[in-house]
């Protein structure tokens, strides 16, 4: 009993150490004349929150607010220590757009994840995920093709929803891609490919306001062709189109991340795990690789 007793005496500080308030340093940065009592708005929505405590030195974390006023719209953005910066609207107040930034960002504060409070790493993807950002994207690309020897070009267009973890994003993307000319005849043309993919991307300085990223993709992608059908006589085209699943992998550079809108230049490749062959029609017998580049939009 003895010995229990000396263990909990020795664990009680460093338990109360844990469970106690982060000291908080507080950095507002705004335009207005009012910074001031913003600041004070913003140490006391912190004191508000059990695990933080607005301090003047001596701090474990350090919070920087910044208010943005941009073409009639406010934006309220907040980073605790290394985090990514969480951005709210202020749709109706000040004060209901601070306590919402406050509740996403003081909840991912690393020092209070650290320690006898940390998780594993799933866990914390997890965390991360459901509190992170989400992004709605529009891409145009261009695509090319190796086919029977000619190189094959689309043009195309894209729509990807994405959400935030960290250094981690995972996204949802439909792409097609179609020829704008008319095939010629008799000859083997593609003439449209749609894909839809899940895509894990990786960014290598998260909090960058222009940051590199690679990432992986797994889905389906359709292949659609237009030309000789030698199994149904001399002469006669028909179209043919195959999907299966599909490899992708992607390498990219996002700039101007830390404003409301975001710009991607990017280098996609698709790998097709089928080959794209015509049993009745004879029209096609080729496995179809991919290399699309192009740019997007993200809000």
């Amino acid at each position: 009993m003895r010995p229990l007793i000396t263990l909990l005496v020795t664990l009680a500080p460093l338990l109360a150490r844990a469970q106690s308030p982060t000291e908080t340093c507080v950095e507002v940065k705004t335009q207005r004349e009012d910074g001031a009592a913003i600041r004070a708005l913003v140490m006391t929505e912190v004191d508000r929150f059990p695990t933080h405590r607005s301090a003047e030195a001596d701090c474990g974390s350090f919070l920087r607010v910044e208010i943005i006023d941009l073409s009639g719209a406010t934006y309220v953005t907040g980073r605790i220590n290394t985090q990514v910066p969480h951005r709210e609207p202020v749709t109706e107040d000040l004060a209901g757009a601070i306590e919402r930034m406050l509740r996403v960002v003081l909840h991912n504060d690393p020092v209070r994840l650290r320690g006898p409070r940390s998780e594993n790493f799933l866990k914390k993807g997890l965390r991360a995920l459901k509190h992170g950002s989400t992004l709605f994207g529009a891409e145009a690309y261009g695509t090319m093709a190796l086919l029977d020897g000619e190189l094959a070009t689309l043009s195309g267009v894209a729509a990807t929803v994405r959400r935030e973890a960290g250094a981690w994003h995972l996204a949802a993307r439909i792409a097609f891609a179609h020829r704008i000319s008319d095939p010629p005849p008799g000859d083997l043309t593609l003439t449209g490919r749609v894909g839809f993919g899940l895509q894990a991307l990786f960014f290598f300085d998260p909090l960058a306001d222009t940051a590199f990223y690679w990432g992986l993709e797994l889905g389906m992608d359709h292949q659609r062709m237009s030309g000789p059908a030698p199994n149904y006589g001399e002469g006669v085209d028909d179209d043919f189109s195959k999907t299966g699943l599909g490899l992708g992998g992607r390498i990219g550079v996002e700039f101007f991340r830390t404003t409301t809108g975001r710009l991607d230049l990017f280098t996609q490749l698709t790998l097709p795990i089928f080959a794209t062959h015509d049993d009745e029609g004879g029209v096609a017998d080729t496995w179809l690789p991919g290399l699309s580049v192009g740019a997007g939009l993200w809000f």
